[in-house]
């Protein structure tokens, strides 16, 4: 329920967290990251650490670029830590 859009090419993705998937309102800004405002991508970030997978977290999106020498399993354990992680966000537009 909080992507809002998914974009990339080859193994460089990013993944769009939204309040609302049709305004595509943000959950934060800019602002609110100079500010020191807790952002939502860095709670779903830290609570896919706790899994093991690390992942970039911006202002309302995250960068996904695992190195070229990933395995489909590793693909797949950082899909499933994504999915359940994005619970958070999923929470939230509630």
């Amino acid at each position: 329920k909080s992507i809002g859009e998914v974009r990339g090419i080859g193994l460089f993705w990013a993944v769009e967290v939204v309040k609302n998937q049709k305004t595509k309102e943000p959950f934060n800004t800019y602002g609110d990251k100079v500010s020191g405002v807790p952002l939502l991508v860095d709670k779903v970030a830290a609570e896919m650490m706790k899994n093991g997978v690390f992942i970039q977290a911006w202002v309302s999106h995250f960068v996904v670029a695992p190195p070229l020498i990933i395995t489909k399993e590793e693909i797949n354990l950082g899909v499933k830590a994504l999915d359940e992680a994005l619970s958070i966000a999923d929470e939230a537009t509630k």
